[in-house]
């Protein structure tokens, strides 16, 4: 490894300015200086007059044969580091997304679960048998698969419901401080309250307004990790088989993608212009805007072609071609 005083690119001085600037914050930063230096060595040999080009950019954070996710993702972070140091000081940088460090290949399709298949994932959730103990996860399992799709809640959202936030007395939950810091109020699906109705009757008698409305039997919320868990094994027994993110799943958030889709599906068979159903569907999904909600219906032109030509007719110039929606990371 080189150290802080041998950089010897174009943007050497800059680089020693920023490496200085880390450590005397307190950061130890010692793979990003040997990933700085990397950076350092493919500005050799290239003037300063257009700055740290696109080009430039791209070649340091093209993927090697050899390379982890891990290893895309901290490449792509210090080069975002930087860039935004030697644009802060005049210095012209390419920025890249900062979404594609997250995985080298982005592209994704979601799974849309069949409503033969949303009935066989509720009968298997129904039938999760506890044996001696923690006979509340195994009720919980059944209501928040239900309650997944048949609202779009992303799964944070439904886990931090407090007692005060669900009321089965009008109908409604309210996701308070969701994605993009967005306050609403649901109404539930009318076959969703008897569920509901029934978890909370044996299981939160005695809560208090603040408690979680799903307390795991170890106090506290249920852990995402602990749900994703325990709906791969029921897609499993299911037969329904998982692909892999490079194959669109199906995962937990796939629910919410259903719902999406089903949703939509539902109101043009009611007669509601899809003009008017993209926007009530944007807002009750909590997204950022309707462009939001349109990436996942472009993502379903094959299965649902129809959906697709409606949007594309209508919606072509304000829909992006686009490879994953706003929120799937959640």
């Amino acid at each position: 490894m080189g150290n802080n005083r041998d950089f010897k690119g174009a943007f050497a001085d800059e680089f020693r300015l920023f490496l200085d600037e880390k450590r005397a914050c307190g950061l130890k930063f010692v793979e990003e200086e040997r990933l700085l230096h990397k950076l350092d060595e493919v500005c050799i040999g290239h003037d300063r007059e257009n700055g740290l080009s696109k080009e430039l950019a791209l070649k340091f954070i093209e993927p090697r044969p050899n390379w982890s996710q891990r290893t895309y993702g901290q490449h792509v972070n210090i080069l975002s580091q930087t860039a935004r140091f030697l644009n802060l000081h005049g210095v012209s940088a390419y920025m890249p997304d900062t979404k594609v460090k997250y995985g080298i290949d982005r592209s994704f399709s979601p799974y849309i679960f069949s409503t033969d298949e949303i009935k066989r994932i509720f009968s298997e959730a129904d039938n999760l048998y506890s044996g001696r103990g923690f006979i509340r996860s195994y009720d919980f399992y059944p209501v928040i698969f239900r309650l997944l799709y048949s609202s779009g809640m992303r799964i944070s959202e439904a886990l931090l419901l407090t007692i005060k936030d669900v009321d089965l007395v009008n109908g409604t939950v309210f996701i308070k401080n969701g994605k993009n810091h967005k306050d609403r109020l649901l109404p539930l699906n009318p076959q969703m309250i008897p569920f509901l109705s029934r978890y909370s009757e044996k299981y939160n008698h005695s809560a208090r307004e603040g408690d979680y409305f799903f307390t795991s039997p170890e106090g506290g919320h249920y852990d995402k990790g602990t749900v994703y868990y325990r709906f791969r094994s029921i897609i499993f027994k299911c037969g329904i088989s998982h692909g892999g993110r490079e194959n669109g799943g199906p995962r937990l958030h796939c629910l919410r993608h259903t719902f999406c889709i089903h949703s939509l599906r539902q109101f043009l068979a009611n007669g509601v212009d899809h003009r008017a159903a993209l926007p009530i569907l944007s807002t009750y999904m909590g997204h950022s805007s309707i462009t939001a909600t349109g990436k996942y219906l472009s993502l379903t032109a094959e299965a649902y072609p129809e959906i697709s030509d409606l949007m594309e007719k209508e919606f072509g110039g304000l829909i992006p071609v686009c490879e994953a929606p706003e929120d799937e990371a959640d």
